[in-house]
């Protein structure tokens, strides 16, 4: 990896380590344990999402549950196992209202689906684990929608380019 802790900055000190998400949780402890070996008093990690429980089929290379550590530990054994004096996640409230994305309809302007087992489709032809998932209803979907959204006030009434700059 091309990280490393400078001693003369940690050595002593308690560090509080921020990442946008732990999925398997190799990288984590890579880092928690360069930290301590370069001397810090205590490592706090604090993760700005939700726990990582459900697989994501939409672009991201998480497949199956099995190798996901939040779907497979408590909070308390994935601190140790990544060797942090704490670990906390962001809810998925606080992740929706943080990035300040809803659509007209109430519901959040992104997935939640890899924390929450909510999915924005169908997902259940993606693997027998997700179809057994969605038969027993640990993992829902919204219906694939009958028609498009329709905005109140259509863009193409506007002369103005949908972005700026555009030609």
């Amino acid at each position: 990896m091309k990280l490393s802790a400078v001693e003369a900055v940690v050595r002593g000190k308690n560090v509080v380590l921020v990442d946008d998400s732990l999925v398997r949780g190799t990288t984590c402890r890579y880092i928690v344990r360069m930290l301590k070996e370069a001397g810090a008093k205590s490592v706090h990690v604090r993760i700005a999402s939700p726990i990582f429980k459900y697989p994501a089929f939409y672009g991201i290379d998480v497949q199956t549950r099995a190798e996901l550590m939040g779907n497979n530990h408590t909070l308390e054994e994935m601190t140790d196992l990544i060797e942090a004096d704490s670990l906390a996640f962001l809810s998925n409230p606080a992740l929706v209202e943080a990035i300040g994305l809803r659509m007209p309809n109430g519901k959040p302007g992104l997935t939640t689906a890899y924390f929450s087992g909510h999915y924005p489709s169908p997902i259940y032809d993606y693997s027998p684990e997700m179809a057994e998932a969605a038969a027993s209803g640990e993992v829902t979907f919204d219906e694939e929608p009958t028609s498009l959204y329709q905005p109140e006030n259509p863009a193409e009434d506007s002369q103005e380019p949908l972005v700026k700059g555009a030609i």
